[in-house]
């Protein structure tokens, strides 16, 4: 057995055929490991992966192969699909897999990699035994530890399919919401296998997908664009091998879920579900996974239904068995063994007290922001900028001035053509995501707008452009009992009908253009037009925020002074009656 590396997948039709076959010669044959899943993930993330193909041939013939990668690290490699895999592993016979390690490892030594990271790799696959024994042998340390318990359903007889399938069909929350949704319009299933009509959806699928995750305070891997234009690449080459399987529940002519799934040697894998979250009270994604392992039971040619990554306990309720994959780290420094070691066990510390870890996680957010800040300030900017609000914590004053509507000659402010005010939902959530995802801090400010969303509290504007693009957000809520972070303090609204206009923002890459004071007096106008009395508030450092409120008509009427002198602090205002009285914990420092 000799190897032979690529820097890339070929293109090339012989090797897709040779490829594959030793795939179907796999102890659990997967989808992930084809040559098609390969090349997708090579043209869709190229920019930030360079490929390490070995190929083992013996006497003129493949045997095995390694689709490997390296990425932001040199000396790192690991396997190409990792980011992307439900399982990943090495290909080939399982009695040759012991010898494909080996070499692929003293290849690795030879080239000077000296660490090798194998994430998503089957506990029960050949390769782990492999490793123990090939990476003495080299010289490497052995890291492996348990990632993630994949939930199955295992339909390998025809016991198994009849229980399966009574079981499901009794699980009464299922029965009871398509009942519930039937009464909307006729509810199916429905498979798209064409890379035309799969190709067709994608743009829906994605939307739903990303404003699914937003609403539950995450953020999708369908906002990033390698990972949409992965799926699509994928669409076409799965099609053409009928692997590809995209099932939607309908309502009527309606999706209301979706699963970017496959079918492959056997198996159907529930890879990238979501649904329409406008319809979250009927549980359409759990309804969606129900019709498809009912279908699956009848389906002969159909022995697994694999339900991926994941713990989620949706799938726990249906699965009747689970496969482990194992995060195995082989590497020659001790030092890069002792820190993975390390930040294993500490990890499994924390995460086995959950409000530790929710606490580390805003750590980690807060350092990983301050390390942003420090990028784009420099050495001396960042300590000036930590010292002046270490400064201002302990003894300084934020003034925030009130400017009201006025109306009159400002009511009849339009907008440009190209633009237009709409109603923040979701959806609109979503595109902004997608189109802002390399800005973390517009990416926070959606997060926070999505769960305010759900308080169903305040209602959201979006300016958006001609493309549908949002290029300025904005809230508005009734001024009463409004609370004011920046003074600790709640709001006593002037009169009944007032209402204020707060949490403005324009994404970094559309500021300059003016959207800010369009979209307050636009929605200042339509506000004032509904009966209301539009308020707007600004720091008064703020310089370019009060220029432009004022430009846009707004008025000046009061402003609020907090005043702190190390850990007390005073509200001071022009206007006694726009208060209530301090929160109880006025006093504390913020």
């Amino acid at each position: 057995m000799h190897l032979v590396l690529h820097r890339e997948i070929p293109e090339d039709e012989n090797l897709r055929t040779q490829w594959n076959e030793l795939v179907q010669q796999m102890e659990r044959p997967g989808v992930f490991y084809t040559y098609e899943w390969a090349l997708a993930v090579n043209r869709a993330y190229h920019a930030s992966l360079t490929p390490w193909l070995l190929l083992a041939y013996d006497e003129g013939s493949l045997v095995g192969l390694g689709a490997l990668a390296t990425g932001g690290t040199p000396e790192k490699t690991f396997f190409l699909a990792n980011s992307t895999a439900d399982y990943c592993d090495f290909v080939s016979h399982p009695r040759r897999r012991s010898e494909l390690v080996e070499i692929v490892l003293a290849e690795l030594r030879k080239l000077k990699m000296p660490t090798l990271v194998l994430a998503n790799l089957p506990a029960d696959s050949g390769t782990s035994r492999a490793l123990r024994a090939s990476a003495r042998n080299h010289g490497y340390l052995l890291l492996s530890r348990p990632a993630y318990l994949c939930a199955q359903v295992v339909l390998r007889s025809s016991g198994q399919r009849i229980s399966v399938k009574q079981s499901v069909q009794r699980k009464q929350n299922v029965r009871r919401n398509l009942d519930a949704m039937e009464k909307t319009a006729p509810v199916t299933l429905s498979h798209l296998k064409s890379g035309d009509q799969v190709a067709l959806v994608l743009p829906r699928f994605f939307k739903a997908h990303v404003a699914r995750f937003l609403a539950t305070g995450r953020i999708s891997n369908l906002a990033r664009p390698e990972r949409r234009l992965f799926l699509a690449d994928l669409t076409r080459l799965l099609s053409r091998s009928g692997w590809l399987t995209h099932s939607r529940l309908m309502v009527g002519d309606q999706p209301v879920a979706w699963n970017y799934g496959f079918r492959f040697a056997g198996s159907w894998f529930w890879y990238q579900p979501t649904f329409d979250s406008r319809w979250q009270r009927f549980s359409p994604g759990i309804c969606l996974l129900a019709k498809i392992v009912e279908e699956a039971c009848d389906t002969s040619e159909i022995n697994l239904v694999d339900l991926g990554l994941g713990a989620e306990s949706y799938k726990e309720r249906i699965a009747t068995a689970a496969r482990e994959t194992l995060h195995v780290t082989a590497t020659t420094s001790t030092t890069v063994y002792a820190k993975e070691a390390l930040r294993y066990h500490v990890a499994a510390a924390i995460q086995s007290v959950p409000s530790l870890e929710k606490w580390v996680r805003a750590a980690l957010s807060k350092v990983s922001l301050g390390r942003q800040r420090f990028h784009e300030e420099g050495a001396r900017g960042f300590v000036s900028l930590l010292w002046s609000r270490a400064k201002e914590s302990l003894v300084g004053q934020s003034e925030v001035l009130f400017f009201e509507w006025p109306g009159g000659a400002f009511d009849g402010r339009r907008l440009p053509p190209s633009l237009t005010l709409q109603t923040l939902d979701l959806e609109l959530l979503a595109v902004a995501a997608m189109h802002y995802v390399d800005e973390p801090e517009t990416l926070t400010y959606l997060l926070r707008a999505a769960k305010r969303l759900r308080s169903n509290q305040s209602q959201g504007f979006a300016l958006v452009t001609a493309e549908g693009i949002p290029a300025h957000f904005c809230w508005v809520s009734d001024f009463e009992n409004f609370y004011m972070s920046e003074l600790d303090h709640k709001l006593k609204a002037p009169s009944a009908d007032s209402v204020l206009v707060f949490d403005c923002w324009t994404p970094a890459a559309v500021r300059g253009h003016g959207y800010y004071g369009m979209a307050i007096s636009r929605v200042a106008s339509q506000l004032q037009a509904s009966g209301k009395r539009p308020w707007i508030f600004s720091a008064a450092t703020n310089v370019s925020s009060v220029r432009a409120v004022e430009k846009t008509g707004f008025v000046h009427r009061f402003s609020m002074t907090r005043r702190r002198f190390l850990f007390m602090s005073k509200v001071v205002h022009s206007e006694p009656y726009m208060l209530t009285k301090p929160l109880a914990n006025s006093s504390a420092a913020d």
